[in-house]
């Protein structure tokens, strides 16, 4: 997508971004790009494996999007359960 619609590419970047910065979580997207300009169409929560959680509970407190404390409250007992 990068090489063949980079105004698009950016702008998915962009709202990526937007959206895990305002839900505090990694975000599952659904968009589509039509003429050259990008539709974002729903997100929601990723769902995620126990380790993936405890990486991604990571990367939000490094990326500055949620403190550990609320990186903790992501991480489900299920998830810890699968270590």
């Amino acid at each position: 997508m990068k090489e063949v619609l980079p105004a698009a590419y950016e702008k998915f970047l962009e709202n990526v971004d937007k959206l895990e910065h305002y839900f505090k979580d990694m975000q599952d997207v659904e968009f589509t790009v039509e003429k050259g300009k990008l539709w974002m169409l729903q997100c929601r929560n990723g769902k995620r494996t126990g380790v993936a959680a405890l990486k991604i509970a990571i990367d939000l407190v490094n990326e500055g999007i949620c403190t550990k404390s609320e990186a903790l409250l992501k991480v489900e007992p299920t998830h810890v359960e699968q270590l």
